[in-house]
């Protein structure tokens, strides 16, 4: 399951299945198939605009990271409160200690990255390898650029501090050094997605 819905993200239906299963697509997340819950939705027109892009200041971006460290790592997860009717709908008796997984109350590396800045970001690491401009050096970045490889984000949080979600870990913050030492033997570009001036 794989969560890529922030409120407000519009739907185009493209089939309607059993029990409640769409098949839609949307400009939030040029992928396919998508399949969502009906029961998450309400209906829209053609005139229903597009959910806003709108990039959270600096400050708060940094805050909302902090403020997510500790949450579990869930592949595909972007929504770190989950969502917590999850439970009624496909489990009515989850061990509490299942509760967060079962509500998908956590998040995977860019999905970190994509609810902190509500959506302004893209949502996988193969188009946050091209978004932004290209920073040339790890000396010259700077809060909140971007180490990216296929597969994998971390975020700069000061010059020496960065946070990523892991699997097995959740959502963590490491010296930049010692995490660096830890990246495997894989090309990865720094990117820089603040525009300029902020």
């Amino acid at each position: 399951m794989e969560m890529v819905a922030l409120p407000g993200t519009k739907f185009q239906i493209l089939k309607e299945n059993p029990g409640h299963i769409l098949e839609v697509q949307t400009k939030d997340y040029p992928c396919s198939p998508i399949y969502i819950d009906a029961r998450f939705t309400e209906p829209a027109s053609k005139s229903t605009s597009e959910r806003e892009k709108i990039l959270p200041p600096p400050a708060v971006i940094l805050a909302k990271l902090k403020d997510s460290l500790g949450l579990p790592y869930i592949w595909g997860g972007n929504w770190g409160g989950g969502i917590p009717e999850i439970i009624s709908l496909y489990h009515p008796r989850v061990p509490a200690k299942l509760q967060k997984v079962s509500t998908l109350s956590g998040v995977d590396c860019s999905g970190l990255l994509y609810e902190v800045t509500n959506g302004y970001t893209p949502r996988n690491t193969s188009d946050l390898m091209h978004f932004g401009e290209k920073v040339n050096s790890i000396d010259n970045a700077k809060p909140l650029d971007l180490l990216v490889w296929p597969g994998h984000v971390i975020i700069f949080l000061e010059s020496n501090l960065v946070i990523e979600s892991l699997l097995g870990e959740g959502v963590i913050e490491t010296p930049f050094m010692d995490r660096l030492k830890g990246i495997p033997e894989k090309p990865f570009v720094i990117r820089r997605f603040l525009p300029l001036g902020t």
